[in-house]
């Protein structure tokens, strides 16, 4: 099955971040990444996946009204998962069977941002931006 972007329904594409392998969307620029793919690209960049601020991955999430994402894996609608640290949120969407994250356009380095400088994710949106380029603001 070619997995689809949650949210423009086009075929996703592969690319390789350093040893991980993530499904990219060309239209939206939204990430899917497969369960321990996060933690695997922070560890090949150098930072620390075993931060305390990963918890949210054991959260469970709601099923939000106004949007119906589905996973790439299993077709399953994906939940909403609110992520708050020192003041910022973040709203996630991942697959309820465990499959893996939806990350928008941005949302990966705007999570990674939110760990403490001593985690080292920042070496790991700096590896984002040489890859995807800056996020543009709007």
């Amino acid at each position: 099955m070619m997995p689809v972007c949650p949210k423009c329904d086009v075929a996703l594409l592969l690319a390789r971040l350093r040893d991980v392998e993530v499904d990219v969307c060309h239209r939206c620029r939204g990430l899917w990444l497969d369960a321990g793919e996060l933690e695997s690209l922070m560890r090949a960049t150098g930072a620390t996946p075993d931060d305390p601020l990963l918890r949210f991955l054991e959260q469970a999430g709601r099923a939000p009204r106004d949007r119906k994402y589905l996973c790439p894996r299993c077709d399953r609608r994906l939940s909403e998962i609110s992520i708050e640290q020192e003041g910022r949120s973040l709203v996630l969407e991942r697959c309820p069977a465990g499959h893996g994250l939806w990350f928008d356009a941005g949302e990966l380095e705007r999570l990674l941002a939110m760990f403490p400088p001593a985690s080292g994710a920042g070496r790991t949106v700096d590896f984002l931006h040489e890859l995807f380029g800056s996020p543009t603001k709007t």
